[in-house]
């Protein structure tokens, strides 16, 4: 029985009634909308501390609905969550008077990502297959890093920590199991990241020519002095995010993934999220996006490829004369001259010597350290002065947290995703979505030198550029076998086995 005819097919619905569309499109989004009218009303009347008690518990029963309903908005749902929850809870505090250092508003993302683990109990039979394999491993070493982590340092840190790791995978996996809804995926998430960008690239934009008041109490409240001061033109942004790092990964990915769209609205995205990037003065993401642009240049079609080109010339003329104001152009030039007086940079010199000081130490412990030995995890340690690493790199906090055992699994399963990620891309060149998807994913992936960007919401990200590409080809594949049984065997040829 040939392989391809054996799949699944995708759901289709014939002749839906009118009704039941509605029903089907309003559903999803008329959830989301009252969560955000009831926010903005807390907002406006000034309630800040309903609003941090009922944020959480509004936000993890809409993410329930969705996740067992609607795949592909409970993704898009999560994705706006990462977004814009850190600004609804410096509203709160703001409005509260006071600065709260371990606010339940932020449990609410990580929240409605955990809902996503479920579908390993209820399709854990699919752990077993070649499509999950990559998961798989990557699970096993997360699962080692835990239970190191919980002798070492406590279940809690341990515990904290592993959900920052693991739900970018659970995600993963939950994406492979809904492949059908494909489709779905790609105009949802096409969606969510072009309006992402554009709404927090303006939001970033207005916070660096005047940053609102309650952007101001939260960075003078956190005490964080790298991101600048408070005032007009000497902020690094961080928009409706915790900080420059997280934000500058977001609005990275969004235009990223931006280039798959058409219309008008990608170009207000990018008009918008263009000089955000910049404000943010996060080389790392700088860096990111260049390396991310270099694979749909090489992908697409000569024409497509023309007017990308065309179109990043054309606004870096129009942002030209932003360079004659003194006070946009000193901070972007000073960032840009690092590149060229590198051994002059602070923080080069400080990853420099971390690299040197540390990298023995990282690649000799065999067994690693475990999970809750560095990040934020450690402040839930008994004695967090202890525990407490500070890492500029992710490639370092892999072996050092995992071990070599945690290490080798864990690499496995990332360089198969990329590899299944580029080859399913190329055998689908027309698909926009999976060629940006893979740029993005390198983009975060050549990050990892600075800065551990594949946990969280840059993990996130990291999934669904690598997942997006093969499910789509899945797709694909299912709809041709299903449309023409006898054209099977050359729709199998088009891709080895080995990548589904």
């Amino acid at each position: 029985m040939n392989r391809t005819a054996a799949l699944p097919l995708p759901r289709t619905r014939a002749h839906p009634k009118a009704s039941s569309l509605a029903s089907r499109v309003a559903g999803p989004v008329g959830m989301q909308v009252s969560l955000l009218v009831v926010t903005l009303v807390l907002i406006v009347a000034h309630q800040g501390k309903l609003l941090e008690l009922a944020f959480t518990p509004m936000t993890v029963p809409i993410a329930w609905r969705l996740y067992r309903r609607y795949p592909a908005h409970y993704l898009g749902f999560v994705c706006w969550l990462f977004f814009l929850t850190p600004e609804v809870r410096r509203f709160a505090d703001f409005f509260n008077g006071s600065f709260n250092p371990r606010s339940m508003i932020m449990v609410a993302p990580l929240l409605a990502a955990a809902i996503s683990g479920m579908a390993v109990f209820t399709h854990y039979r699919m752990l077993g297959q070649r499509c999950a394999a990559p998961l798989l491993l990557i699970m096993t070493a997360l699962l080692y890093a835990f239970l190191i982590g919980v002798v070492r340092a406590g279940i809690a840190p341990a515990a904290f920590t592993l959900c920052g790791w693991m739900f970018p995978t659970l995600i993963g996996f939950r994406m492979i199991v809904t492949w059908q809804e494909y489709p779905a995926y790609h105009r949802v998430l096409l969606k969510t990241f072009v309006y992402g960008t554009f709404v927090m690239g303006a939001y970033g934009v207005i916070q660096f020519v005047s940053p609102p008041p309650w952007d101001a109490f939260w960075l003078i409240s956190s005490g964080m002095e790298s991101d600048g001061l408070p005032v007009p033109f000497s902020m690094r942004i961080s928009s409706t995010m915790n900080s420059s790092g997280p934000f500058g990964i977001a609005i990275m990915v969004g235009l990223l993934m931006s280039l798959a769209a058409r219309g008008k609205m990608r170009a207000a995205a990018a008009v918008v999220g263009v000089p955000a990037l910049l404000f943010t003065s996060v080389r790392a993401a700088w860096g990111g996006w260049t390396i991310g642009l270099l694979y749909p240049l090489a992908m697409l079609d000569g024409r497509s490829r023309v007017r990308l080109i065309v179109g990043v010339v054309a606004f870096a003329g129009i942002c030209m004369p932003l360079t004659m104001i003194d006070e946009i152009a000193t901070p972007l030039i000073k960032r840009v001259e690092s590149f060229q007086n590198i051994n002059d940079d602070s923080s080069y010199r400080v990853r420099e010597n971390f690299y040197k000081n540390f990298l023995f130490t990282a690649l000799s412990d065999i067994s690693g350290e475990g999970f809750g030995m560095t990040g934020i995890g450690t402040k839930l340690a008994d004695d967090p002065t202890k525990v407490n690493v500070v890492f500029d790199s992710g490639l370092m906090e892999v072996p050092y947290v995992m071990g070599w055992p945690g290490t080798l699994l864990y690499a496995t399963g990332l360089l198969t995703l990329i590899w299944r990620a580029f080859a399913a891309s190329y055998a689908r060149k027309r698909d926009r979505v999976a060629i940006s998807g893979v740029g993005t994913a390198l983009a975060i992936f050549s990050m990892m030198i600075f800065m551990n960007t594949l946990q969280a919401a840059g993990g996130m990200f990291f999934m669904i550029g690598v997942v997006m590409p093969v499910i789509g080809l899945r797709y694909s594949r299912a709809m041709n076998a299903h449309a023409s049984p006898h054209k099977t065997a050359r729709v199998d040829n088009v891709l080895s086995p080995a990548v589904l």
